[in-house]
């Protein structure tokens, strides 16, 4: 790190002339100001002791409060590896032990940070997303839960709930699962709360609920105050209710810096924007894009000069795509939804629709839709005593898809399945969407909005033979 950052102690200081995206010439002085990284790495580049707070002088016994020590700097860091240097006279095993006793790691003499201009490497440590509130505290949170409920009773309620849109059905439970990924910790977190909310006490309830809701409004894309007290009410909340799980047993003390972490996230945000900006996340998918990706593109033989070459061309044509995008019009985001190229069920009767799809009063609203466009419309009385012909048929899909375009590659699709009732699916899956229906729509609520199930996913060519 010290060789790459060498660059930066000139740059930093005295400035380079770069030209920006309108042709206008500046002076820059870029600092390390972010580092993404994972607990281990983060205490190996901050020199702190594994165990503690790399962002502050909190004692690893005391992880559970719900306050922060006095702010760790770089320079309290120097100073006290100086400090122990000189003390152990030479001697190694002297300066672990020194640097141990100040919590912090006695396997680095000189940082490769200490020469960098502006640079406070406990403030650039950045919160982490995928590792500390996915694979950390929720993983914790499932393991509690697991403890207190057993973990076949939550297996049977995970393998007992209903399908639903954006839902991932764990058909065998969660305790056989291996290599936990963070998609599937993800999927966990939309069901645990419904999972224990009814056989669980209302302290543990709240403690789970308000994590929840912290790891949720973490992953805000925007901030403000508002938002930022809802995130620090809902660690409150989770500090109000935390004994629980100490009370009965899953837990003997909640110090571990993962959890203490939280107490970080609000600063953080203030200083380097939201999480999505420093979340390792999106840089682990890099792994897909520049060497799976680069891999599969080969024919597997002297594979390094053609994943190049490939990845060059793919750099190009993403930078086309981005020209041609910035001279066009500016838009607001639009959802992208797709179907199938041909329907899942052709030519499906009226009757038989309204049973498979347990939608009895199909026929009278399909009547209802198609005589908005009869110039003279029929009355409703009519409309009742008007039966469809008896050929009239319907093409049906069970399921659509749909994106929210978006900054970030690789995002889930999500669907929407409206399943008839088979042998292997005896009630069928008919999945239940928000529909926004006002202005006064918000994204923290259901105000200007309603709820229906999709019973028909997508109706195309009405047929009358």
């Amino acid at each position: 790190m010290r060789v790459i950052l060498e660059p930066l102690k000139d740059a930093g200081k005295n400035g380079v002339k770069m030209r920006s995206s309108n042709g206008d010439v500046r002076q820059v002085h870029p600092v390390l100001a972010c580092y993404v990284a994972d607990y281990p790495e983060q205490c190996l580049v901050t020199c702190s002791k594994s165990g503690t707070c790399v962002k502050c002088l909190q004692e690893a016994e005391q992880m559970q409060e719900p306050e922060t020590g006095d702010r760790r700097t770089g320079k309290w860091t120097l100073d006290a590896i100086a400090k122990a240097r000189k003390s152990a006279n030479g001697s190694a095993y002297r300066f672990h032990k020194e640097c141990m006793e100040q919590n912090i790691t006695g396997g680095v003499y000189v940082p490769f940070w200490k020469d960098l201009p502006f640079t406070d490497i406990h403030m650039a440590v950045t919160p982490d997303v995928l590792h500390q509130l996915y694979q950390g505290v929720f993983k914790h949170l499932i393991g509690w839960c697991q403890s207190i409920l057993g973990e076949k009773e939550l297996d049977k309620r995970i393998q007992t709930l209903p399908y639903g849109h954006g839902l991932r059905h764990f058909k065998t439970g969660i305790s056989s699962l291996s290599q936990i990924s963070g998609p599937e910790r993800k999927n966990m977190a939309k069901i645990l709360l419904g999972c224990i909310h009814d056989i669980m006490p209302a302290r543990g309830v709240k403690a789970v609920k308000s994590l929840l809701d912290f790891i949720y409004l973490a992953q805000y894309s925007t901030h403000d105050q508002l938002t930022l007290g809802y995130l620090e009410a809902a660690l409150d909340e989770f500090h109000q209710n935390k004994e629980y799980f100490i009370q009965v047993g899953c837990r003997d003390h909640l110090n571990f810096p993962k959890l203490h972490s939280l107490l970080h996230y609000s600063e953080s945000i203030q200083f380097f924007g939201t999480t999505d900006n420093y979340n390792t996340e999106m840089f682990e998918r890099l792994h897909i894009d520049f060497a799976k990706d680069g891999w599969r593109a080969t024919n597997q033989r002297d594979e390094f000069p053609q994943m190049i070459t490939w990845l060059s061309r793919q750099e190009k044509i993403t930078a086309f795509r981005i020209t041609l995008t910035n001279m066009q019009e500016p838009k607001t985001p639009k959802i992208i939804k797709s179907i199938a190229k041909h329907p899942h069920y052709r030519n499906r009767s009226i009757p038989v629709i309204e049973n498979l799809h347990q939608a009895p009063e199909f026929g009278r609203h399909l009547k209802q839709f198609l005589n908005t466009f009869i110039t003279s419309s029929t009355s409703s009385r009519m409309l009742d005593q008007t039966n469809l012909p008896p050929l009239f048929s319907l093409d049906v899909f069970k399921l659509f898809r749909f994106n929210l375009e978006s900054l970030q590659d690789g995002e889930d699709v999500d669907l929407v399945r409206a399943i008839p009732v088979s042998k292997s699916l005896p009630n069928g899956r008919f999945d239940t969407v928000v529909v926004i229906d006002g202005d006064e729509a918000e994204a923290t609520g259901l105000a200007g909005t309603y709820d229906i199930m999709v019973q028909l996913s997508i109706l195309t060519l009405l047929r009358y033979q």
